[in-house]
């Protein structure tokens, strides 16, 4: 027999119970200071069409953001505290005049008309309505939906939605707010005409890709295996496969190939892209019969630009040293020649290049290896002949730029880290530049999981860190571009505190610093609020990138 204390003890229980059943079912997700969502995209529309915000359209909740729904909370009589919850969404929503299809209106969403995917409604688990019939239809098409057509946003419907933020390079919140149906319909859009254009694509040459198609992410088919064999021939898709899928490598190569050539740098491969392809194409089979002469023939090229880079990259490529050789005193050939014009080059070996290894040549390695930290025993081995690359590629960079900031933000890369990381090998040496105070120092590579870990190659190089840190060791990280043995720099951020393991014991730096690299919003935030502040770091970095581009 319960007691009155007993009774009053089980009825809160009960209570508790029951708001926290109905807190899950009703209560929608809120957003604030540093999140990255499609939905949070949605909020800043309103917020834009409020006035209250002058931002750009991101899908990430930064300060501006934040600034925004506290003046929107104070102007509707809200908590303003910048977090946007169940009630501020509803009823910013309504101010904006856009069509809100949580939980708590899911039956009234339905009513709304829409014949197609709205790009001002948002869709979430839980929405009915005629947007969510349409949408369901749209996935399908795009082989991402596999359900019945009900209308229902149910479990199938939000692991659809995910599924193609996912492909999209959206973040995976399974909510179909403006950055999401607006992809979906370019995707439509795309897979329509690809499917119109793919037996013309098949009846053309295989010897070149269709100037008449347009081929972006996630498009599949012959005209993609075209558009890879011949990015791999001009030395664009050496690191990917030939599969027929416009996957990320695709997209890397024609985004890398368009900044070289003077095209708009979209990673689309259109009309433009592909005549550009086909004429360097033609350019280089007919120079192939005089191969001594790779880099005029390139120079015939009807872009400036890309004649540049073309003869930069060939001689580049000739110059680089085999890292499987191990040079040292009384070694001759070839390799000995080119590692004598590589240290004459880089201003260490001032004697003729004979192809004889002897004492200057010795000594010229010695000079070099204690520059770069390396164990100065006069042997050019896999370490100092990687390192040698590196600098070579660095030069190469700064030649076919010409020093000019500008030239060189066009050359960085924004990729997901996780797509070419292991290009790269423990124990080879990297350059990171600083493009907000002009300072740069090299790093050697210790290992590469979720970021990369590494150590500055000297004293020296630990020196010029601090002095772009101001001499202060902070944790906050800073936006980089980071140069490798091939040439390529790519986008990251980086710290200067040393921490945990290191083997380099005379720079001045008993530690090592990590370099992150970019990857979704979703799965820094997994890793934790570090590695979150840094992709949030790359993101102004990157942001920062494309203006200096320009």
């Amino acid at each position: 027999m319960f007691t009155c204390a007993s009774k009053k003890k089980w009825l809160a229980v009960a209570l508790t119970v029951a708001l926290l059943s109905v807190c899950a079912v009703s209560c929608a997700q809120s957003y604030r200071l540093g999140d990255e969502a499609d939905e949070i995209a949605t909020i800043q529309t309103a917020l834009k069409k409020l006035k209250v915000y002058n931002g750009s359209i991101t899908g990430h909740f930064g300060e501006k953001t934040e600034t925004a729904v506290k003046l929107f909370q104070k102007k509707y009589a809200l908590e303003d505290d910048g977090i946007v919850g169940e009630d501020t969404i509803s009823a910013l929503y309504e101010a904006a005049g856009i069509s809100y299809t949580g939980s708590s209106s899911s039956s009234s969403s339905s009513s709304s008309s829409s014949s197609s995917s709205s790009s001002s409604s948002v869709l979430r688990h839980g929405s009915k309505s005629d947007a969510v019939r349409k949408m369901q239809e749209d996935l399908t098409k795009l082989g991402y939906y596999k359900g019945n057509i009900t209308g229902n946003f149910g479990n199938l419907t939000e692991a659809a939605v995910m599924n193609f933020q996912r492909a999209y390079g959206l973040s995976p919140d399974g909510i179909a707010g403006a950055k999401t149906l607006a992809k979906i319909a370019s995707a439509l859009n795309s897979s329509s005409s690809s499917s119109s254009s793919s037996s013309s694509s098949s009846s053309s040459s295989s010897s070149s890709s269709s100037s008449s198609s347009l081929l972006k992410y996630g498009v599949s088919g012959d005209a993609v295996r075209t558009l890879q064999q011949n990015l791999k021939k001009l030395g664009y898709y050496s690191s990917g496969s030939v599969t027929g899928n416009y996957g990320n490598l695709t997209k890397e190569a024609v985004y890398q190939f368009q900044r070289e050539n003077g095209l708009s740098a979209d990673g689309v491969a259109g009309a433009k892209t592909l005549q550009k392809i086909k004429d360097l194409l033609n350019s280089k089979n007919s120079g192939s019969s005089s191969s001594s002469s790779s880099s005029s023939s390139s120079s015939s090229s009807s872009s400036s630009s890309s004649s540049s880079s073309s003869s930069s990259s060939s001689s580049s490529s000739s110059s680089k040293l085999s890292t499987s050789a191990s040079l040292q005193l009384n070694s001759s050939g070839d390799e000995v020649k080119k590692l004598q014009k590589a240290l004459k080059s880089l201003g260490y070996y001032s004697g003729n290049v004979t192809g004889n290894f002897g004492e200057k040549t010795q000594e010229a390695v010695i000079t070099y290896q204690k520059k770069k930290g390396l164990t100065a025993d006069g042997v050019a081995g896999k370490k100092t002949l990687s390192a040698i690359n590196g600098d070579l590629s660095l030069k190469d960079l700064n030649a076919s730029t010409g020093g000019s900031l500008a030239a060189k933000a066009k050359t960085v890369i924004y990729s997901n880290y996780s797509n070419w990381r292991k290009n790269y090998a423990n124990g080879e040496y990297c350059t990171v530049y600083d493009f907000e105070t002009g300072y740069s120092w090299t790093l050697k590579i210790m290992s590469k999981d979720k970021h990369m870990d590494a150590e500055p190659a000297t004293a020296e190089d630990t020196n010029i860190m601090y002095k772009a840190f101001g001499y202060k060791n902070t944790w906050t990280p800073k936006s980089v571009w980071v140069t490798f043995s091939d040439g390529k720099t790519y986008l990251g951020s980086t710290h200067n505190v040393p921490h945990e393991t290191y083997h380099i014991r005379d720079n001045n730096f008993d530690g090592h610093v990590c370099v992150h690299f970019p990857r979704p919003m979703a799965d820094a935030k997994e890793t934790g609020p570090y590695a979150t502040s840094h992709q949030e770091e790359i993101l102004r970095g990157w942001e920062k990138t494309q203006q200096l581009a320009k």
